[in-house]
């Protein structure tokens, strides 16, 4: 804090000395001692309250960030989910249920086709094998 070295400190307490006079000296120092202790724990709280308000500070920004990526978070999934159910009920109105009936009987037809000639391909496959004689 203040540059002060040994000889100032020497200095000073000689001319409290002829000052002061022996006898009030040591009382002078203790309540000089007291002083100067409370001045330091004057400074040392001082300090340590203006590290505490700058990490508030710090971590108050950091939350605010935090928020402002919940809030843009929210707004993306809100937009995703309100272009989801328009596309979904614009397939909705495309596809009806006729549609669908045709496509399911489209689906047994071909079914019923393919057993067809399923049966057919095993006769003639029957027909062309020879005949065993016993």
């Amino acid at each position: 804090m203040f540059d002060i070295g040994f000889w100032e400190l020497s200095l000073i307490g000689i001319v409290g000395l002829l000052v002061i006079g022996p006898e009030r000296m040591p009382a002078v120092a203790r309540t000089v001692g007291k002083w100067v202790g409370r001045a330091n724990r004057f400074i040392a709280n001082v300090k340590d309250d203006i590290n505490k308000e700058l990490k508030d500070e710090d971590l108050k920004k950091i939350l605010e960030e935090q928020q402002k990526l919940a809030d843009e978070f929210k707004a993306a999934s809100n937009t995703m989910k309100s272009s989801i159910e328009s596309e979904t009920e614009s397939i909705k109105k495309d596809v009806n249920m006729d549609d669908l009936l045709e496509i399911d009987e489209l689906e047994n037809e071909i079914d019923n086709e393919i057993k067809s000639v399923e049966k057919k391909s095993n006769r003639s496959e029957e027909n062309s094998k020879p005949r065993e004689t016993t």
